[in-house]
């Protein structure tokens, strides 16, 4: 087979150069003087005052705010202290053991504030589920009634367009 050498090939072709790119390794070589934050001595070394800052930012109007309203959409709170824990770890605040043995403190203080504004919480996806199971099954499935949409909550102008979708023979889906 002989290559013809007049012909492009698929880098040139793309405007690329396939040896412009970083030297393995390149990543690893990094000052050492400039480390990111969780490379470096955490400010807080123990849970009591690492969950006091928790508290403290959580606290705070604007996240407070946010932290019930994804609690009332049924945010799991498992899956927010993970992002909380993570997030005070990234930056610095405590190391990645402390992360850890801080996620369950957290999840306490998350059922603790949404329980005082009244907010039933979701513990970790799947909780219905679980607790389903743990009753006698069948007579759980039966007496779940089936949900309803509460038409208060959405607009009248968007329920008339539901009643204009096309049909499933329109569709092609058919029974």
């Amino acid at each position: 087979m002989e290559l013809d050498k007049a012909k492009l090939n698929q880098f040139e072709e793309a405007g690329m150069n396939p040896f412009n790119a970083p030297t393995p390794g390149e990543s690893l070589t990094q000052d050492p003087n400039q480390k990111f934050p969780w490379e470096q001595p955490p400010e807080i070394n123990d849970v009591d005052s690492a969950i006091k800052e928790i508290f403290i930012n959580l606290t705070e109007k604007s996240t407070l705010v946010e932290l019930l309203n994804i609690l009332k959409n049924g945010q799991p709170v498992d899956e927010i202290a993970q992002i909380v824990a993570y997030r005070g770890m990234s930056v610095g605040k405590y190391n990645s053991d402390l992360m850890l043995l801080l996620l369950e403190p957290i999840m306490y203080l998350i059922i603790a504030i949404a329980e005082e504004y009244e907010i039933e919480p979701v513990i970790y996806e799947g909780m219905d589920n679980d607790i389903a199971e743990e009753e006698d099954t069948d007579r759980a499935i039966e007496s779940k009634p089936k949900p309803k949409i509460n038409k208060a909550s959405v607009p009248s102008s968007l329920l008339s367009r539901v009643k204009e979708l096309p049909s499933k023979e329109e569709l092609g889906v058919g029974e």
